[in-house]
């Protein structure tokens, strides 16, 4: 199961770049997609090959868990087995994510001291991260719940470490987004306090980088594009998101399933190239600086 981009629009041109929740209802059945949203058949047991590598070598950046975490984490990897058995049962059975890749986690006695949200993570190629409710004193004595990261498995982050977002606030952890404080801050806050157990909310974000890397933690470090989009130096990375509330802890997890295509893939679609350029021109300043704008302008630019 896996639901395919049919849509002959730029993905940009179907999300625009308002700051926003967007959120739409997600079946069970495409909670955790098969497929790749842009039709690559090898990028599914890649991205959870390279997961493998990055656990292995670098396994205090890409993963991290606060103390009372692991109950919730016994519910997502019961989740996530039994969402694999049910709907992706070619690549699913005893912790062998693909039947061309032979996974280490074995039920192994190697494994038994794994955080179950690390396990879990490593079945699938999204990135986990679980949010729990932690109540806050007001100004005026009353009680406001703040939600905080408190364990996630995060190998492709888009410019941003997890280390320094463990264990704080969503609106810390939204800090360096432009916009996030007056436009989103209250209604994430609100989405996450009014969530009921059972519904999957899903959205899309995408963004651009230099480059088809996935471990992608440290902004400072981006360069930019040489050239025009042939090159397919200049890539989309859009980010398919979920929310879902664990019925038992009550904690929240997010999943995000990183797709990374060459901007040119779309340099034929009536008006996208153009429509990204003029949306990257249309950014506020701040927003511009975030994006990076100015690092791909060149590689969108019509040749002369």
């Amino acid at each position: 199961m896996g639901f395919m981009m049919i849509d002959e629009r730029a993905p940009w041109q179907r999300l625009g770049f308002k700051l926003k929740l967007g959120l739409r209802a997600r079946s069970e059945a495409e909670w955790l997609p098969s497929n790749d949203l842009f039709g690559n058949q090898a990028a599914r047991a890649e991205q959870i090959a390279l997961k493998t590598q990055l656990l292995a070598k670098h396994h205090q950046d890409v993963f991290s868990a606060m103390p009372n975490t692991n109950v919730a984490g016994d519910e997502v990897l019961a989740m996530v087995r039994q969402h694999l058995i049910t709907y992706h049962d070619h690549h699913a059975h005893n912790e062998h994510p693909h039947d061309n890749y032979r996974h280490d986690d074995r039920m192994a006695s190697a494994d038994a001291g794994l955080h179950p949200l690390d396990r879990a993570a490593r079945l699938v190629p999204e990135d986990l991260l679980l949010l729990a409710p932690f109540p806050e004193s007001t100004a005026d004595d009353a009680t406001a719940v703040k939600w905080h990261l408190v364990a996630a498995s995060l190998c492709f982050p888009a410019h941003w470490v997890l280390a320094e977002k463990i264990g704080k606030p969503l609106a810390a952890i939204h800090e360096p987004v432009p916009h996030y404080d007056e436009r989103l801050a209250g209604p994430v806050d609100r989405f996450f306090n009014k969530m009921t157990i059972g519904p999957i909310s899903a959205r899309m974000n995408w963004s651009l980088q230099v480059g088809s890397d996935l471990f992608t933690p440290h902004r400072a470090q981006r360069q930019a594009a040489e050239g025009d989009l042939d090159n397919h130096q200049l890539c989309l990375r859009l980010e398919n998101q979920t929310l879902r509330k664990l019925p038992q802890t009550g904690f929240v997890l997010f999943t995000i399933r990183t797709h990374i295509e060459p901007v040119s893939r779309w340099k034929h679609t009536p008006n996208a190239i153009d429509d990204l350029a003029k949306m990257l021109n249309d950014m506020s300043v701040e927003s511009q600086s975030y994006k990076g704008a100015s690092l791909y302008a060149g590689a969108l630019a019509k040749p002369t």
